[in-house]
């Protein structure tokens, strides 16, 4: 078995159980879009991520050929809050998902209305999501929440 697969079903294994341990569960959700002048334009969908850890995947979502992840209000808890890492990938059945780069969030952790993007150029056409590779440059520990979480799939705006 690959061992960066390993790795990741380990971190999101490991994540579920030390949150629920703790009396908590991760959270993820989507909802459907509200209008918001402040937000960039959720052409998709948009959500929260609540105590996730290190190898979290989001929902999949159909794209092609571009893909935009926008945080905003991010923190680390229980440590000082820096940095996410969010790498975008293709879902491909029956083989390995495919990464498209992992994106430096940091922006989002200035304050509860700053925000941090990463754009994905010349995807394939398929099922996509982001995965949490890192948080504060660490791959295991701390738990990330994010108020807002918006994946737009249109260059438009």
């Amino acid at each position: 078995m690959n061992t960066h697969i390993a790795k990741a079903r380990i971190a999101a294994v490991s994540g579920i159980v030390a949150a629920s341990l703790l009396g908590g569960t991760p959270v993820a959700s989507a909802a459907a879009p509200e209008p918001n002048p402040d937000a960039p334009q959720a052409r998709n969908w948009q959500g929260h991520l609540g105590a996730v850890l290190t190898g979290f995947q989001s929902r999949r979502w159909k794209d092609k050929g571009y893909s935009q992840v926008w945080f905003k209000g991010c923190e680390v808890i229980p440590s000082r809050d820096i940095s996410t890492h969010v790498d975008l990938r293709w879902h491909r059945s029956f083989r390995p998902d495919k990464s498209w780069g992992t994106k430096k969030f940091t922006r989002c952790f200035d304050g509860p209305r700053r925000k941090s993007n990463g754009q994905w150029h010349g995807l394939a056409s398929g099922k996509h999501f982001f995965q949490i590779k890192k948080i504060n440059g660490r791959e295991y520990g701390n738990h990330l929440n994010v108020k807002k979480v918006y994946v737009d799939t249109s260059k438009k705006d």
